[in-house]
């Protein structure tokens, strides 16, 4: 019966309200729950983001499905590398390792900013992980763009196309981490990552302000993870402090989307956490500070 009761969960309003249907780069649930009911690897992930869902929603019942949720994202991933012992990107598949890449990749996002939060420490190896394997998801559309544009799935797969083309941010966000990057006492390399996370950051609060105000919508979240520098995650996982300032900017996107419950609230934790480290970097945290007294920032 657990498995029924996953399913059904899937249908429920408080698992659909992360779609926030109406929006372009909001792909609808209905096709990943199609995706599921032709393709078992992605209906085990499915069933596995539900289970995560209901440890987040019952407190009581929490070490049992997120166990769950464990054992049937197993399986899921199991399913997928004995369908493709082979990792290509056809016009058969695309859809499916797409869809699949991208839940794996929510899943453990959300994985880790609810159960990842006894220290700053674990957050941020967790959170690492995350960012490599996400890069997944950019390898998967780069693959296959052009496949994909000619599916179901091509009006909803713009925003990282539009985030990575080269013009400047014209929002102020970050204007403080443009100007630490820039001064900072580092090497040409790290320079060109941090400025790179910055430059891709920038674009996300753009990219939220002329779509949805201050309202965060999942998409903004995951896609940064996904284009974000191989070389900026190396930093991060360093726990280099212009890292962890840039990381507290990205957690104000996360605060701003604490309605929804794949994010909660991992964003406060996030930023009050880096700025409880870091004393002597304050200064360049004013912006995710002023973001967490802000109440009026929609959720």
């Amino acid at each position: 019966m657990t498995h029924v009761a996953l399913f059904n969960n899937l249908l429920s309003k408080e698992f659909l309200s992360m779609e926030e249907s109406g929006h372009p780069d909001v792909i609808p649930s209905a096709l990943y729950i199609q995706c599921g009911l032709e393709t078992p690897y992605m209906m085990h992930q499915l069933l596995a983001a539900s289970a995560l869902h209901l440890s987040i929603k019952t407190p009581e019942s929490r070490g049992h499905y997120r166990e769950y949720a464990t054992g049937l994202q197993t399986r899921a991933l199991s399913l997928f590398n004995q369908s493709n012992p082979i990792l290509e990107v056809t016009s058969s598949n695309c859809v499916q390792m797409f869809m699949f890449s991208s839940m794996i990749g929510v899943h453990l996002l959300c994985d880790t900013l609810y159960y990842q939060r006894d220290s700053l420490e674990g957050f941020v190896d967790s959170f690492t992980h995350c960012l490599a394997a996400n890069r997944g998801i950019l390898t998967v559309i780069d693959q296959s763009r052009n496949l994909l544009h000619e599916t179901e799935l091509g009006p909803h797969l713009r925003l990282p196309e539009v985030l990575m083309q080269s013009t400047d941010g014209s929002g102020s966000e970050c204007a403080a981490l443009w100007d630490l990057a820039n001064a900072a006492d580092i090497t040409p390399s790290a320079r060109k990552a941090y400025r790179d996370a910055i430059f891709y950051l920038q674009r996300l609060f753009d990219a939220q302000q002329s779509s949805s105000g201050d309202r965060t919508r999942m998409p903004m979240v995951f896609v940064w993870q996904a284009i974000v520098p191989l070389d900026y995650v190396g930093l991060l996982r360093q726990r280099q402090p212009i890292a962890l300032v840039i990381l507290a900017h990205y957690a104000v996107l996360l605060h701003r989307g604490r309605g929804l419950w794949l994010i909660g609230q991992g964003g406060r934790f996030l930023i009050e956490s880096i700025y409880g480290s870091l004393p002597d970097w304050q200064p360049w945290l004013k912006f995710p500070i002023t973001a967490l007294r802000d109440e009026s920032t929609a959720t």
